[in-house]
This record gives structure tokens, sequence and C-alpha cells, in this order.
């Protein structure tokens, strides 16, 4: 403003001058957003307590099975058209599943150990639209008494599908493998993944 009380037009241009240097240097005003929700991760449904019990129990009744030497009880934990894939050796069906637990057998009577006993832990569970893939350790333990030897035999894992069968947990598809120190197995290929039809 000059002296007499107008406005000059250099006056007008440092008003402006001066209002858009404080418009740059006062913090930006954001209008408010919500913030956004994550996405949460879609997951597999997981098996219920009860099942995860009874398949639990199913390895239970396996190692049970196989040290006490109960052909019946054995082969009532597989499904008719199970396959079992034991050290990369496929075996299928119950005739076949038979001869290779009798052959287990026979080899703990050969080598003269009066005791084997096996035990399954560390269970993984990943859900399946049939059932589950179960994970866990496989441990064997042996004795002969006539040599005075106790001692742990083989140390592996198994992986298996479980299936229900008329209310009752199952195994469809049945592997043990050596110990492998370098891969988890569920990053690995299915034992059974590959093998040729019957």
């Amino acid at each position: 403003m000059n002296g007499s009380g107008k406005v000059s037009r250099r006056g007008l241009a440092l008003a402006g001058f001066g209002a858009a240097a404080g418009a740059a240097l006062a913090p930006a005003v954001v209008p408010a957003v919500a913030p956004a929700v994550a996405t949460p991760r879609r997951r597999k449904t997981s098996l219920s307590q009860d099942d995860r019990a009874a398949v639990t129990d199913l390895f239970t009744r396996y190692v049970w099975a196989y040290d006490c030497t109960d052909e019946e009880e054995f082969l009532a934990l597989f499904t008719n058209d199970a396959i079992v894939v034991g050290k990369g050796k496929v075996y299928r069906d119950k005739s076949t599943i038979l001869a290779w637990f009798r052959t287990l057998i026979a080899m703990r009577e050969r080598e003269g150990d009066d005791i084997w006993m096996h035990e399954a832990g560390q269970f993984r569970f990943e859900t399946t639209a049939q059932g589950c893939i179960v994970y866990a350790y496989a441990t064997h333990f042996s004795a002969n008494t006539a040599k005075a030897l106790r001692g742990v035999r083989s140390l592996g894992y198994f992986t298996c599908e479980c299936v229900k069968q008329g209310g009752e947990w199952r195994f469809a598809r049945f592997s043990i493998s050596v110990w492998d120190r370098t891969k988890v197995p569920w990053k690995k290929p299915l034992p059974w993944a590959d093998l040729p039809p019957a």
C-alpha cells in the first residue's frame, strides 16, 4: 500500500510471493483416510482336535502292531488299495503289504533280536481334500539279549496320507524314508507321486 492508501502492483506481487512461500513451508494437509485392512492369508481347513488325536493314535496302533507281531491289527490300519513305499521299494494292496510285514519280522528273528520297538513323533499335519498328509519322526530301537546289545537301529521319518473310512482313520499311502537333514520333507515330492500305474 502506498501513502495514498492504494495497493501497488509491487505490493501485490510481494504479498503473493509470501503467501506461496508460506504454503510451501507449511505441512501438507492430507485428508483422513481409513487405514487399509490386511487381508488374512487363506488357510486350508485344519483338522479337529479329535481327528488329530485319532490320526496320532493310528500311528500308535501301527508301532504296537508291528512290534508285537500282530498281523491282523497291522493290516487293519491300511485301506484295501493302500500303497507302501519302504525306503524306495513299493508294496501295493494288503497282500503285498502283509508280505512286507512278514519279511521284516523274519529279519528280526534271523538277526536274533528279541526286542524291536518303534516310536513315531513330532507330527506335522497338512489337510487335503481326502484327509491329511502326516509327517513324523520314525525311530527304531532294538535289543539282542544274547549279545547284550541295546541301541537305536535306525532313524528316519514317515510321510503318510491318512483318510477316514467308516468313521476310522487309515493309511492310504504310507512311506518310511532314511533321515535327511538337508530339506524338510514337506518341501519334497511325495514318495508315491511319480509311481507308475499298477
